[in-house]
């Protein structure tokens, strides 16, 4: 009897080191921030993250005199790295004679949390981003994307061969709520290919007779109308519904430049990188 209660106490405890080596694993930590930086993300949407991770406890922050000095080298700013020291957001500050308590959110609008939200109902249902980035490459193969390379053209892959994220709505009403000093027109919404276990879209061109481009393919982005509703929140809405298949909202921050032009120029990569919030309409 003894030796069995001896293993259930071995059983439980391998289970609580289990559980806990997987809770550090999701822990935000220096690297994840650094590594965000050097993706092009804006303050505003690392600082977001921090404090959405801070709230469910997966912060595994260093802030030693050590810490602090990778994240300078790192090129994380001071704004980032208050905030990782201290998540906790502002106090609201007290106007004399009224109430201290911060306003209600407006349950009409999505929460104030950089990202593109679809309206199921009466719920505002988030649409996972994921950043999207292409180091500039020389020569023949012109450019390399976080996802994938191809010869002729510039193609961007996510994985999967449909996202995770499902839209049941044939005429969608979303909303974005955007980065400081940004708007809705800096997005483009884009209708994804299928090909074989990922989906992709072209982003540029290069080589040959004609000059390369980068930017969006013109006839793969699905026109929406865009209205200004609260402070940095704003109403997506479609004139049509749209068809099943795979779409993405894409914020590019990367340089839309022509490259080289005429018979035998050399090919040079151009850059270009972003956030992608991908989704799938189901048939």
């Amino acid at each position: 009897m003894r030796s069995i209660f001896s293993v259930a106490i071995i059983m439980c405890l391998g289970w609580s080191i289990s559980v806990s080596s997987q809770e550090m694993s999701k822990r935000l930590t220096n690297q994840d921030i650094i590594d965000m930086v050097g993706l092009g993300i804006s303050d505003d949407v690392i600082i977001a993250k921090i404090r959405s991770a801070s709230a469910q406890d997966h912060l595994g922050f260093d802030t030693s005199v050590e810490g602090l000095k990778n994240l300078k080298v790192g090129k994380v700013s001071d704004e980032v790295i208050k905030v990782m020291i201290n998540p906790a957001p502002p106090p609201v500050a007290a106007v004399p004679g009224t109430a201290t308590a911060p306003p209600a959110l407006n349950p009409n609008l999505p929460p104030p949390e950089v990202g593109v939200y679809w309206k199921n109902d009466a719920n505002f249902v988030p649409i996972e981003g994921q950043a999207l980035s292409q180091a500039k490459v020389g020569g023949r193969a012109g450019a390399m994307f976080t996802y994938g390379m191809r010869s002729e053209h510039w193609d961007a892959f996510l994985n999967g061969p449909t996202s995770k994220n499902r839209v049941k709505d044939r005429q969608p009403l979303f909303y974005i709520y955007v980065a400081d000093g940004t708007s809705a027109s800096d997005f483009v919404l884009i209708k994804l290919n299928r090909k074989g276990d990922r989906r992709e879209f072209q982003i540029g061109s290069f080589g040959g007779v004609t000059a390369g481009k980068s930017g969006v393919k013109r006839d793969k982005e699905v026109p929406f109308k865009y209205e200004h509703v609260a402070i940095r929140t704003f109403r997506i809405t479609f004139d049509s519904e749209l068809k099943p298949g795979e779409y993405a909202f894409f914020m590019g921050t990367g340089q839309q430049s022509m490259m080289a032009e005429g018979h035998g120029a050399s090919n040079s990569g151009g850059s270009a990188s972003g956030r992608i919030y991908d989704f799938t309409v189901p048939d």
